[in-house]
């Protein structure tokens, strides 16, 4: 049996994710290591959260 390039083996993980409905943002090969990063679920926010609500001396003058 043939051995699997790095990339081939990239390929396969990155199918295998998309196939689980897994979102891949970037792919990095180096060597024989592969990095694979994924897209994380958007936190939802409120309002508030958006909002600096600090109350300190360093915006007065």
């Amino acid at each position: 049996m043939p051995a699997m390039t790095a990339e081939k083996k990239a390929l396969n993980y990155l199918k295998a994710f998309e196939a689980e409905g897994r979102v891949v943002k970037r792919v990095v090969i180096e060597g024989k290591r592969i990095e694979l990063e994924l897209e994380t679920a958007p936190e939802n926010l409120s309002e508030f959260d958006k909002v600096d609500m600090r109350y300190d001396k360093a915006g007065a003058s």
